[in-house]
């Protein structure tokens, strides 16, 4: 299986790591998934994208939180704009934050606004942490598992693929259904 995806993978050496680090606080789930599939594959250490992967989903937690602390203290306009945009968010947010940090984690396309909002309005950082810590490290477990058995089919199924690249595109279409359906149910939840 060497297609010029991998064998740049193995010019980057040690970068690739740090990619995954700034990409984690970034995005999350295309990077996590493509990771833990490249580590089954035995083209990344599984320790270290493990490790990478819930320093830099918590680190981007963190920053998104400060984000959103900062912007309500030095944006007048940003203040009055997510007041209005987000009313209900903010009273899930003061009432449950347990619960809707961690329905957020699996969101799609919320999840930096949940974070955002939680620093504007001063969520106990304590309890963030805690929730924060908590839904990323089972959201990496189900990402992760997702792609290990979707790598694992592939190893099954290889001599009807040429490249390993048609079964990660596979995965990421599933991840993203799963994601889709995961962000209606909590987009539910948020509103009631």
């Amino acid at each position: 299986m060497e297609t010029l995806f991998i064998h740049n993978l193995y010019f980057l050496n040690g970068a690739v790591y740090l990619l995954i680090f700034i990409g984690m606080i970034i995005e999350g789930e295309g990077v996590l998934f493509t990771a833990f599939y490249l580590a089954h594959q035995g083209h990344l250490r599984p320790e270290l994208v493990i490790l990478v992967s819930v320093a830099g989903v918590i680190i981007g937690d963190i920053i998104w939180y400060k984000i959103g602390a900062h912007l309500e203290k030095s944006s007048h306009l940003a203040r009055k704009i997510a007041e209005k945009v987000s009313k209900r968010l903010d009273h899930h947010l003061r009432k449950q934050p347990l619960i809707t940090i961690f329905i957020g984690k699996f969101t799609y396309g919320l999840y930096h606004g949940i974070l955002l909002r939680a620093g504007a309005l001063k969520i106990n950082f304590k309890i963030f942490l805690r929730t924060a810590v908590l839904s990323s490290l089972i959201w990496i477990a189900l990402i992760g598992g997702l792609a290990y058995f979707s790598s694992l089919s592939m190893n099954l199924l290889k001599h009807y693929f040429k490249y390993g690249e048609i079964g990660l595109l596979f995965g990421i279409i599933f991840l993203s259904l799963i994601t889709y359906f995961v962000s209606k149910i909590g987009k539910k939840e948020i509103e009631d």
